[in-house]
């Protein structure tokens, strides 16, 4: 019994029993030797409704009878944008680095 003082609520579960899903563990053939690894496939529109749309990478958190998978926040534009520029020819990263150094005013085009 709790105390009057107690502020703990009753709380609502996030996840009710319309939305669970069932899958069973099947297997994968791993290449080279053949041997079967468990596997399972999620598939469906729910998941873009819980947030996992295609492309979204996921963090998988594993514990005895448990995984809990959660989406990975977007990264930062500026991140995107120098994987996408390490991917350029050294003569164009150079390129790209002197307009930057122009426009962030750390050096005068001559």
């Amino acid at each position: 019994m709790t105390d009057i003082d107690c502020i703990a609520e009753s709380l609502q579960p996030e996840v009710f029993e319309s939305t669970d899903r069932v899958f069973t563990v099947s297997y994968a053939t791993r290449f080279g030797d053949y041997t079967r690894i468990p596997a399972f496939i999620m598939k469906g529109l729910w998941l873009n409704e819980a947030g996992f749309s295609t492309g979204t990478k996921v963090d998988v958190k594993v514990m005895k009878g448990c995984m809990i998978l959660t989406s990975r926040q977007g990264e930062p534009e500026i991140e995107t944008l120098m994987r996408e520029v390490s991917q350029l020819s050294d003569q164009k990263q150079q390129q790209v680095m002197d307009f930057v150094g122009v426009i962030s005013g750390k050096l005068r085009k001559a």
